[in-house]
């Protein structure tokens, strides 16, 4: 008889996108043409000034550990890009560099809350925010979506119901993953107006912050200086310079919640691999001019997506004015099939990857069932392709199609 195993670590769920996108791969290994739009992943190179300056780094024999927290020279560069960009002011030892947003984002949740904290999670959200947030023993209190698609994203009238004694941090996030929608300034400001006077955590994942198609994604503590000295910035280099694999995230915030991040991190991965930091610096000092094309591409395919979508007059969606996401929903197509519950997306999703060998994360994994996130970010013949067997799936349950 083997010995007990953590309760809370057993409460946690597996990440239903990487189980999904490794489903998609054993059944590509199984000869199936696959069509996989669940990964959050650009399919651009990784630009070759990036790449060269790590391969620079390796052959200068930079292969030994780094420091806990990253290198001095990468946190004053990542200072500078907050201060030049975004108006925010910090010092190298309020940044941490971690091994990819989503360790920064785990760590921020062990060091920020406590058993029988409540964090407020507006839906749809990442999957992964619910999952830390119950790793370190608190409970996620979710902040449902709007039903007008056409409705402010979030508000503080959304927000107040939800707020308890035990309130004690926010996730915010803008562009959204999964939403592919962008927070306006004008509702950004109002709502960190309103949170201006609470004494909560605000942990803001700006991931996708310069892919914003119409009008810039603006930082809340931009936009209100009063939220500064409980306003955490998570980014990261994955989405926006291709650098998925190379894991490269940081947190900018209170000096007392970045030394409890970096001692995790001294007890965990240690630190960020040098060459791998020198890779990252080079992204910095070019910044937004090796997006340029990439979000030009990007924005075709935006448009191409939805065109094709609104052949389907019974499907809805988030605006998709940010990241390379659309969210559909399913639900009036799905209310009209015998095989499927109104907001049974999971079921449906199944049967897309197994019968017609698309991959889309379903809405349940987000909060919202009902619901399915396409990413956009594959070549335009597969975008065609993966949008033409998904409307045959939806054809199949009584979805009318115009063209």
């Amino acid at each position: 008889m083997l010995p007990t195993l953590s309760q809370r670590i057993a409460q946690l769920q597996p990440s239903p996108t990487v189980a999904l996108n490794s489903k998609a791969k054993e059944l590509a290994e199984q000869g199936h043409k696959i069509i996989n739009f669940s990964v959050g992943e650009p399919d651009f190179p990784t630009p070759d000034v990036i790449v060269q300056a790590a391969i620079k780094a390796l052959q200068a024999g930079k292969t030994r550990y780094g420091a806990a927290g990253g290198g001095l020279p990468l946190r004053k560069a990542i200072v500078e890009k907050l201060e030049k960009e975004n108006a925010l002011t910090y010092k190298p030892e309020q940044i941490v560099v971690g091994i990819g947003a989503k360790e920064i984002l785990f760590h921020l949740a062990l060091a920020c809350f406590n058993p029988g904290d409540e964090v407020l999670i507006p839906a749809p959200y990442w999957v992964s925010y619910t999952e830390h947030v119950v790793a370190a023993g608190a409970t996620p209190i979710v902040i449902p979506m709007p039903t007008d698609h056409k409705a402010p994203r979030l508000t503080a009238e959304m927000v107040r119901p939800y707020v308890t004694a035990r309130t004690k941090g926010i996730m915010i996030t803008s562009p959204s993953n999964p939403g592919g929608f962008v927070i306006p300034p004008d509702e950004m400001k109002a709502l960190g107006d309103y949170l201006s006077d609470k004494n909560w955590w605000i942990i803001s994942d700006e991931i996708y912050e310069y892919m914003s198609f119409d009008g810039p994604s603006i930082s809340m503590a931009t936009l209100c200086p009063g939220v500064r000295d409980r306003f955490i910035v998570v980014n990261g280099f994955s989405k926006a310079y291709a650098m998925t694999g190379w894991r490269v995230g940081y947190m900018a915030g209170p000096k007392p919640v970045a030394d409890l991040v970096r001692t995790l991190q001294t007890q965990s991965s240690t630190s960020l691999p040098p060459f791998i930091e020198e890779g990252a610096l080079e992204a910095l000092r070019h910044g937004k001019e090796l997006m340029a094309e990439q979000m030009k591409v990007l924005r075709h395919r935006r448009d191409l997506a939805v065109s094709i979508l609104k052949q389907y007059p019974e499907l809805d969606m988030l605006p998709p004015n940010g990241a390379f996401y659309v969210y559909i929903d399913l639900r009036k197509v799905l209310a009209k099939s015998a095989l499927y519950a109104k907001d049974n997306s999971l079921d449906f999703s199944k049967k897309l990857l197994e019968t017609y060998h698309v991959a889309m994360v379903p809405g349940e994994a987000f909060g919202t069932p009902g619901f399915i996130r396409l990413s956009y970010a594959v070549h335009d013949d597969t975008l065609i392709e993966g949008l033409k067997r998904l409307g045959d799936a939806l054809v199949e349950i009584g979805a009318k199609r115009t063209a």
